[in-house]
């Protein structure tokens, strides 16, 4: 608020009306105190002189009265009376005989008047007196009696009069007093007061040593020539704190454009960092796609060549080492998926369920893929579960079931003998937040207390010797780290060379309800048997996989046409004459002159029945983004390479919306 705006205040707001009205109301309050007192003091002195008055001029009739009363002489009687009523103050006078026969009686009508309430309340109303008449002659003899009522009215008007009067002087003296202390305030305080206040709001705070605050001579050295002072010290610390300010603001704004600068400068600097991050973060996800592919197809082809081996009638020796070739390869292919979970633990792309499911459903399924390594090593598999832990919980099993089942293939690989143990119990905080505690514990080969620090670090296994010993990335323990910390849980390990190792997982409990069911599986059976035929178009520019996904077909009874490229695809699919039209098109993604993508585009622009024939991606590119782009692009499913012929064969039934091919096992379990 500025100097312009401070209006001076209204007359009502003034400190001087104030000053002056609350001396005026205490001058109006004691006034009327001491009139109060007056008024009292005078009420019972009047009430006093009133009876002493009444009394005594009954003791001047007395003799009188008392002749009369003793000669019983009603004349007498009567003038006496008469001279006591002349007095204005008694309405009625009677006396009487000794035998209280009446001799004579005298009285006057009640006069009315507005100060009535007054003579009844403040003097006791109608008085009456009764006195014996004796007389002087034989004062041992009772003459009669005089009976007198006195009426206090008139001297209660008189009290009214006088009691006002002395009202109306008391408070004309308290308002006087009043009046002079208010002009003694007024110099001595408030106008002093009104000089300070009009000089502090016409201060310009830019500018405060234009303005001076003085007081009258006769306040110097009290406390307002004090206050005075204080204000121009403090004006001067203004002035100087303001000159002190317009440096500083000058030297800020001249620090701001210098830092405005700086800022355009690292922000131009900043965009092109962050966009070379995201260059390289892209040309990292497009490394990891084409290497996954690279990998992955050569893969698919030893894969699937190792599976005709099998199929056909070979010795035994060569079955064994084509299933070590085919093991080896799986171990591989268990390599590449660890390095894609850790890119897209690192990237933040990894994404977590939350749906319900059964724990012990989990925890068992998890020791059901290890247990064939532990028989292999005659290793003992033991499960504990503590019984008070709630069977139906929520978040995401899959993630649980993968870090569990790297926690035990971890135990497995390093115990030569033994056994390997999973356990779960729950612990409840003092806050009643209850946790899940899922221990792996091994009686193998232990790590050294100096590795045990590193031992989540990604490559990292505990020596040089136990990385020839054992075959591993260590990625295994890397990826099972950064899964539980997404899962808000907590993963340590303890410890001791040549007795064991434990590893503790630490992972909120959430519960679900109790209907809570197992989540559905992909079943995959080793066996499958063709329900009916299916004209297939595979679509592959390799030949080594084009030929394994035909004999894989063909195995089931499927009739299948090839075309090595996605141009080849659609000239067939274009040609009027083809006949039959394909019930399914298997397409590979990565191709020369036309990708997959591409070529499912053009299929769905058609304008005939093909248009609809479902299309199933087979690739090797199983980044997540990129299998989203596929299902853009019109294709109904994915597989990825190496191919899983169980898996295909349950892709197929899905697209086609049909079983077309049945588990034998499920066939004969049902027979």
């Amino acid at each position: 608020m500025s100097a312009k705006d401070l209006q001076p205040p209204k007359v009502q707001k003034r400190l001087a009306t104030k000053v002056a009205r609350s001396v005026i109301l205490v001058a109006l309050v004691i006034g009327l105190m001491m009139s109060t007192i007056v008024a009292y003091l005078d009420l019972q002195e009047t009430n006093d002189s009133f009876r002493k008055t009444v009394e005594q001029v009954i003791k001047t009739a007395h003799e009188p009265a008392a002749r009369s009363a003793y000669n019983v002489n009603d004349e007498l009687a009567g003038e006496v009376a008469n001279g006591l009523m002349e007095y204005d103050s008694l309405i009625s006078v009677t006396i009487l005989d000794d035998l209280h026969n009446t001799l004579t009686s005298r009285s006057r009508v009640l006069e009315t008047s507005p100060h009535r309430w007054i003579a009844d309340e403040g003097f006791g109303g109608l008085q009456s007196f009764e006195i014996e008449l004796r007389t002087i002659d034989d004062p041992e003899v009772k003459a009669g009696y005089l009976q007198v009522i006195a009426d206090p009215i008139g001297v209660a008007e008189e009290f009214v009069q006088r009691v006002t009067l002395e009202a109306l002087v008391i408070i004309l003296q308290s308002l006087i007093i009043a009046g002079i202390f208010s002009l003694i305030f007024y110099r001595l305080l408030i106008g002093p007061l009104q000089n300070i206040s009009h000089a502090l709001a016409t201060t310009d705070p830019d500018n405060p040593l234009q303005s001076q605050l003085n007081v009258p001579k006769t306040n110097q050295g009290d406390e307002l020539y004090v206050l005075a002072e204080s204000g121009n010290r403090l004006l001067q610390s203004i002035a100087k704190r303001t000159q002190e300010r317009d440096t500083a603001e000058a030297d800020l704004r001249k620090a701001a454009q210098t830092l405005e600068q700086r800022i355009v400068d690292r922000t131009v600097e900043l965009a092109k960092q962050f966009e070379a991050a995201k260059a390289a973060s892209k040309a990292k996800q497009e490394f990891l796609a084409s290497m996954s592919h690279e990998i992955r197809t050569p893969m698919a082809g030893v894969l699937g060549l190792a599976d005709m081996l099998l199929d056909d009638d070979i010795t035994p020796d060569t079955r064994e080492k084509v299933e070590k070739m085919k093991e080896t390869t799986q171990s591989l292919l268990v390599i590449i998926n660890d390095i894609l979970d850790l890119s897209k633990i690192d990237s933040g792309k990894l994404k977590l369920e939350n749906i319900d499911y059964r724990l012990r459903h989990e925890l068992y399924k998890a020791i059901e893929v290890v247990e064939q390594s532990a028989q292999q090593k005659s290793l003992k598999l033991n499960i504990q579960i503590d019984d008070d832990i709630p069977n139906n919980l929520h978040g995401d099993p899959n993630r649980l079931r993968q870090v569990l089942i790297n926690l035990l293939g971890n135990a497995i690989k390093f115990t030569e003998k033994g056994h390997v143990t999973l356990s779960a119990q729950q612990t409840v905080h003092e806050n009643d937040n209850r946790f899940l505690i899922i221990s792996v514990t091994d009686t193998g080969i232990g790590i050294p207390k100096d590795r045990l620090k590193d031992i989540f670090d990604e490559f990292t296994q505990a020596d040089a010797s136990i990385s020839r010993r054992y075959a591993g990335t260590g990625l295994g323990l890397a990826i099972s780290k950064r899964l539980v910390d997404i899962l808000d849980g907590s993963i340590s390990v303890s410890s001791e060379e040549n007795k064991g190792t434990v590893f503790t997982v630490k992972l909120p409990l959430k519960k679900s309800d109790d209907t809570a069911a197992p989540p559905a599986e992909k079943k995959v059976a080793a066996l499958y048997e063709a329900q009916r035929s299916l004209s297939i178009l595979a679509v592959d520019d390799n030949p080594l996989n084009l030929r394994i996904v035909s004999v894989l077909m063909a195995k089931y009874g499927h009739v299948v046409r090839q075309a090595d490229t996605g141009k080849k695809a659609i000239d067939i699919l274009s040609d009027p004459a083809l006949a039959p039209v394909p019930d399914l098109i298997l397409m590979d993604i990565r191709m020369p002159e036309m990708s997959g993508p591409e070529a499912t585009e053009i299929i769905r622009g058609f304008d005939n029945n093909i248009a609809n024939v479902p299309i199933i991606a087979l690739t090797a590119d199983v980044v997540e983004e990129h299998v989203k782009e596929f299902m853009d692009a019109g294709m109904n499913g994915f597989v990825a390479k190496p191919i899983n012929p169980g898996v295909l064969l349950e892709e197929i039934n899905n697209v086609m919306l049909e079983k077309i091919h049945e588990p034998v096992v499920e066939k004969e379990q049902s027979a």
